[in-house]
């Protein structure tokens, strides 16, 4: 299993897998394309004299599916954290009072003060610990994430998709690796906790019947091209505790983006302009305005007549569980405010001792 993501996503981005090949850049030139068009940054810290570097330059690098998805994702930088080269890097700063945000290009050399002296930029952007290999990822905000040791390419995969689509800046790392064996990965769950079963239904069945049996509707927004919608599909929604509890509780629907069914809800009908894949369905269109970042799930009202809540980008079980539980017992009805509720719950499905970030 562990190699059915990138086979997967090789295909879809129609990579020549059997010529791929990483296409790295400077660090300068990655910083002005981060600029112009955001993509994460990752950086191989690497020096002439590692034999783990090299064996990942020769193996990790080299593997056709993380060559392309690199290629595709990111903006890839090899850095020899020992150049002698003065480097000129971007540093942003944020005024205390005003808010108001500049960028000052300040120039970074090696202070050449002894053997294998590393370069000043290689020690800022790996915190000072100079370990060899490391991968250093800076994602659309500025923030930089050091990660040292060798990897192979079973062991990269994830963090790629990670830090790609954005999973960091909303799952932690453990929550997301849950999800991702689970989807990928079954024989490493070793617990149950993930052989549960959503049943899902059709859209236009699920909004007839809360005509007569009411009862909160959720709505996934998934894609087939978007690692983290099936990471949600096949960890998220499957932890057992949780799917339960949805099947309980709620009318489960799942949609494609694009599909091209007409959808009936709230005396409107909802229609893929085009009939086309890939075109977004006018429902999901209105759903997510502005911010159109898929997977997503909506919880609509018990008559279907309004959208209560939205959810953006990859959410680990826990982060459904934590919505779920706010809008099933009504409390946004009750005065609680939301994110302190997110910030202080604790398990109900299961037990105060699972492990809430």
């Amino acid at each position: 299993m562990k190699k059915v993501l990138f086979i997967i996503i090789t295909v879809i981005c129609g990579a020549q897998a059997v010529t791929a090949q990483i296409k790295w850049m400077g660090i300068e030139e990655a910083m002005r394309k981060q600029d112009s068009m955001p993509k994460t940054i990752i950086i191989d810290m690497y020096t002439d004299w590692c034999g783990w570097c090299k064996k990942m330059d020769a193996e990790t690098f080299h593997d056709p599916g993380i060559a392309s998805y690199i290629n595709n994702n990111f903006y890839p930088v090899k850095f020899n954290a020992e150049t002698t080269d003065t480097i000129m890097f971007p540093i942003k700063h944020t005024d205390e009072k005003t808010g108001e945000k500049t960028t000052e290009l300040k120039p970074f050399i090696n202070l050449q003060s002894g053997q294998r002296s590393p370069h000043m930029l290689a020690q800022m952007l790996m915190s000072g610990r100079m370990s060899y290999p490391t991968l250093v990822f800076i994602d659309f905000e500025g923030n930089i994430i050091p990660i040292a040791g060798y990897m192979s390419a079973s062991d990269l995969e994830p963090m790629l998709v990670y830090f790609a689509e954005r999973i960091n800046k909303y799952s932690p790392w453990n929550e997301y690796m849950e999800c991702f064996n689970a989807a990928f990965r079954p024989e490493l769950d070793t617990t149950d906790m993930f052989n549960g079963s959503i049943d899902w239904m059709d859209f236009n069945k699920a909004v007839e019947k809360m005509k007569t049996q009411p009862k909160k509707l959720l709505l996934y927004i998934y894609s087939d091209w978007n690692s983290s919608s099936k990471i949600m599909l096949g960890g998220s929604f499957k932890e057992k505790a949780l799917s339960e509890f949805i099947n309980k509780n709620f009318y489960p629907v799942k949609i494609p983006y694009d599909i091209t069914d007409t959808l009936k809800i709230a005396g409107h009908e909802f229609v893929n302009e085009t009939g086309q894949m890939q075109h977004p369905n006018q429902l999901v269109l209105s759903l997510l305005h502005p911010d159109y970042r898929i997977p997503a799930f909506v919880i609509f009202d018990e008559h279907a007549t309004h959208p209560l809540f939205v959810q953006r980008g990859f959410s680990s079980y826990i982060t459904i569980e934590k919505i779920l539980m706010y809008f099933n017992d009504n409390l946004q009805n009750k005065g609680i405010d939301i994110q302190k509720y997110y910030n202080e719950y604790q398990s109900s499905l299961r037990g105060n001792n699972n492990k809430q970030n």
